[in-house]
């Protein structure tokens, strides 16, 4: 480990002077792009997949969630580490949305190891960018490829900062892809991170709140059949 942290940077280096010196300095606008997007991407992944199913199913409101959640997002935004947000994920479930504290115990250690909703935007946004930069189009079955590798990646992301680095230049490798431009990307992972990050603890508070809610629902309708059974 000592070995690879020293020699990492200079990895980078050489991958980002090559990319530079192979297609100029207008690969930092198409950077730009890929930042612009990774965001515009968390955003909708977050009021799609989290925000509208925990309003609609819980009662819960968006302002209510957000007053709640915002706590954890200035965890994972300064620290870019799933692993160092949990215990704020976890406080935030059981104080400010009242989620069950045997469920949270549970299902948020568990999401912070598999539930990656971050970690899906960040593979399907490099997998695009990458092929789009090259001009190497996307077949159907690579897209469903695609889809296959990075749930599987997913699960086995490490909750520390800068973890998707290693991950991504394995999932281009994977594809079939080349890897030269995870050097320029690894130079702006850190704002990559904090975005991807937060969305990967903001998928697990939301996972708890819909499971903590079904739990509910279920013991009412099993107290409710007992009576009528008697």
């Amino acid at each position: 480990l000592d070995f690879i942290m020293e020699v990492t940077p200079i990895g980078i280096i050489s991958l980002m002077a090559f990319a530079v010196a192979e297609y100029g300095t207008g690969i930092f606008s198409a950077l730009g792009l890929y930042i612009f997007t990774a965001y515009l991407g968390c955003i909708l992944a977050f009021i799609v997949v989290m925000l509208l199913p925990v309003w609609l199913y819980t009662g819960l409101t968006p302002v209510q969630f957000i007053k709640g959640i915002y706590k954890v997002w200035l965890v994972s935004l300064s620290t870019t580490s799933s692993a160092v947000t949990l215990p704020t994920t976890m406080r935030v479930s059981k104080v400010d949305f009242k989620a069950s504290e045997s469920i949270t115990n549970f299902v948020v250690p568990l999401g912070t190891t598999i539930n990656m909703a971050g970690g899906a935007v960040s593979f399907s946004v490099l997998a695009v960018f990458v092929s789009d930069f090259y001009n190497l189009p996307l077949d159907v079955g690579q897209i469903i490829y695609l889809v296959l590798i990075a749930t599987v990646l997913n699960m086995a992301a490490p909750g520390i900062p800068g973890g998707g680095i290693v991950l991504g230049a394995s999932f281009l490798t994977l594809l079939g892809l080349p890897i030269e431009m995870m050097g320029p990307i690894a130079a702006i992972y850190r704002l990559l991170d904090m975005a991807y990050t937060t969305m990967n603890v903001t998928g697990d508070a939301a996972a708890n709140l819909l499971i903590d809610k079904s739990e509910q629902k279920r013991r009412l309708k099993l107290n409710q059949t007992i009576p009528d059974q008697a």
